[in-house]
């Protein structure tokens, strides 16, 4: 029990109790009257967030900033009276309304803005803004370019300069002497999500007070709760409205700055491309790198030219071989071996060779080279050499497609194979002799195969073994089930296979045995073809039949009931496909001992070479989704 206080002691701690209330209370009035700075953050898709998240972003405190999830009092008033809700009051598809990126379920739209109040009295006011893109990359990582070419232009921008058509970062930006950078990013940017940051604008009375910090550090944390793993990636440009507004400064001076405020916040140049990563991983070397050590290209002077090697320059790319030869030897035929003009350039540094490589003329190129013969190692603003540059434009005609407003499309599935100048190109700058090259050589340059090991120049050792490995389990699967008398158990059990198969032929399965085993047995012979090292075209599958001598015939009896090779083939071509990552667990440790090439996971352009309908991972768009395989 408490001893009992005596009047006075009771009177003095009351009015202490009463000090520490009217203290408390001019501190909250303190508080309310000191300029605050609110830092807030907003998603648009519960659904996405609920999919998607390790766990709730949502909920529990945030470091710094308030986050607000949409929900459906975010819709227009336009369309409100367009839409109305339901009888509840209820929209059940409120987020297709609200969510700009709703058609796109791997893509998540993150906004921020900044306000400041001055004090209990004022409205407050926004003073910053920003909007970034949480990209969910496993989604989507087979058809990596076709979908980020959809929803905005920025977005394709990414994809398309630091990721091949698989989202994995290429391979230049790792191991090129010149664009590796300063060489802290590697393998790791292929897995993970990405954080595009787009914009970040403060307005000008508040900039270099650590606003734009507090905002980028928001999105960042949002992002490492959001995800288990992921990446910031921006793109320091600068808006031409922002360059209207700041006159008083350059391009350039603008640019310099947005960079050192994103290396200020630990992000660094991926490779020498105009694009900076950000780790959250502290052990990451990117974070062990200073700002002033990050890699920027050197600054670039253009050689001196003349009005008429400039007027050269611009006709390049439209003018055919014999046009450009022509021109070249009217400018040319007196002008000296070591005279500057050999090595004029246009604004990116491109020689001469450079440029009539970007359009294949291999009778300019050589002339060139003959005259010149330090052409062959100058290097562009890029840090590329004119073989470098050949590769790359190669790679670019084998694979992007550019079409209208700068639209992009990949069309890898379907390549047939470089032109005969486009080969002249590459065995001129590779240094190559025509007449020695054989015609597995000629094959491998042909189909861009560069292991040196490709079957007929474009079936790749890996992608043989997992062709050999389908063939082998899938014929496993169905002769065990295909002996069995019970003809529609077995087709129901198979169906998948025969999606390539004629329909009278999938109705004579169910009676006929002989046809449902030649069925089967074609794959067999697919994966003795694979093994014996052949392509597995119509022919040489052919031929294993023949060879094979089977009794009963029964791969004759499924041909000659109106079946064929071809439905075999492309369905085993589109099994393969499905079949990747399987074929990576199983056989782990023998696809080490497999070289990489170029043409490894080319199954639409491998399928095409063979002469069966192209594979590809994307079958239909319907109102902006995709149907995956």
């Amino acid at each position: 029990m408490l001893p009992q206080q005596s009047p006075r002691q009771a009177a003095l701690n009351a009015k202490r109790m009463e000090e520490k209330r009217s203290q408390h209370k001019k501190r909250s009035i303190a508080r309310r009257d000191t300029p605050q700075i609110q830092v807030n953050l907003k998603l648009f898709s519960p659904t996405k967030a609920e999919r998607w998240d390790p766990r709730n972003a949502s909920s529990g405190p945030c470091p710094n900033y308030t986050l607000i999830m949409a929900d459906q009092n975010d819709i227009d008033e336009a369309i409100r009276e367009d839409h109305p809700p339901d009888s509840d009051g209820v929209y059940p598809d409120w987020e297709t309304y609200v969510d700009s990126y709703s058609a796109f379920e791997w893509l998540e739209g993150i906004e921020g803005w900044v306000t400041f109040q001055q004090n209990s009295r004022s409205s407050s006011t926004k003073i910053g803004f920003c909007r970034a893109q949480l990209i969910r990359r496993e989604w989507i990582a087979d058809t990596f370019w076709d979908d980020m070419e959809g929803p905005e232009h920025e977005m394709a921008e990414l994809a398309f300069d630091l990721f091949d058509h698989f989202g994995c970062l290429k391979s230049n930006y790792k191991d090129h002497i010149v664009n590796r950078g300063s060489g802290v990013w590697n393998d790791e940017l292929n897995k993970g999500d990405i954080l595009l940051i787009e914009e970040i604008e403060i307005s000008p009375g508040y900039r270099r007070q650590g606003i734009g910090s507090m905002l980028a550090r928001a999105i960042l944390n949002l992002a490492s709760r959001k995800s288990k793993a992921f990446f910031g990636i921006t793109w320091p440009g600068i808006f031409e409205r922002v360059a209207r507004r700041n006159a008083s400064q350059t391009r350039s001076q603008l640019e310099s700055a947005a960079v050192s405020f994103w290396r200020s916040l630990g992000f660094r140049r991926i490779g020498s491309s105009r694009w900076l990563g950000y780790s959250p991983d502290q052990d990451h070397p990117s974070r062990s790198l200073a700002p002033e050590q990050d890699f920027d290209l050197p600054p670039f002077h253009r050689t001196p030219s003349t009005p008429e090697i400039d007027c050269l320059i611009k006709s390049i790319p439209t003018s055919n071989d014999a046009e450009c030869l022509r021109q070249l030897n009217d400018i040319f035929s007196n002008v000296p071996s070591h005279d500057a003009r050999w090595e004029a350039t246009d604004e990116a540094g491109n020689t001469l060779l450079h440029l009539v490589l970007c359009s294949f003329k291999a009778q300019s190129a050589q002339w060139l080279m003959q005259k010149h013969s330090c052409l062959p190692s100058r290097r562009n603003v890029d840090g590329h050499t004119p073989l470098e540059v050949l590769e790359a434009s190669m790679e670019r005609r084998r694979s992007v497609n550019e079409y209208g407003w700068d639209r992009r499309a990949d069309i890898s599935d379907q390549f047939t194979g470089f032109d005969n100048a486009t080969i002249s190109c590459l065995v001129l700058l590779r240094g190559l002799a025509p007449e020695q090259l054989s015609e597995d050589t000629l094959l491998q340059l042909r189909h861009g195969c560069t292991c040196g090991r490709c079957i007929g120049g474009f079936l790749s050792p890996r992608m043989r073994d997992i062709l050999q490995y389908t063939a082998e389990t899938t014929f496993d699967f169905i002769y065990t089930d295909g002996d069995d008398e019970d003809g529609e158990a077995w087709c129901e059990e198979n169906e998948d296979t025969f999606e390539y198969l004629p329909e009278h032929i999938k109705r004579r399965f169910a009676t006929n045995k002989s046809v449902r085993i030649g069925f089967c047995m074609l794959w067999k012979h697919f994966a003795s073809c694979l093994e014996s090292n052949l392509a597995p075209t119509g022919d040489n599958v052919l031929h294993m039949v023949r060879n094979a001598s089977e009794w009963p015939p029964h791969c004759r009896n499924f041909i000659q009931a109106g079946g064929t090779i071809s439905s075999v083939g492309a369905m085993l071509f589109k099994k393969a496909m499905q079949s990747e990552q399987i074929w990576r667990i199983y056989k782990a440790n023998a696809t080490t001992q497999l070289p990489r090439c170029r043409n490894d996971r080319e199954f639409g352009f491998a399928s095409g070479i063979c002469g069966y309908e192209r594979a590809t991972r994307v079958q239909l768009m319907m109102f902006g989704k995709r149907i995956r395989l």
